[in-house]
């Protein structure tokens, strides 16, 4: 993995589970939405990191440079 792929997926970990730590204190129902968005939406963005490396692993290992 690269060193910014490793420091965006540390900042999306801490963000997702703020998100989630936010929606279980929540007493109010914007913020329970909000954290909930916030935890599925860098949850997904975790995703992409992840689909992103094993994309360019796949790529140097068939010799398909295009990606």
């Amino acid at each position: 993995m690269t060193p910014s792929a490793v420091i965006f997926g540390t900042i999306g970990i801490v963000i997702a589970l703020a998100g989630l730590l936010m929606a279980a204190s929540a007493t109010d129902p914007a913020f329970y939405v909000a954290g909930l968005i916030m935890f599925v939406g860098f949850v997904l963005f975790l995703f992409t990191l992840l689909k992103r490396h094993f994309d360019a692993a796949d790529a140097a290992r068939t010799g398909d440079r295009d990606h």
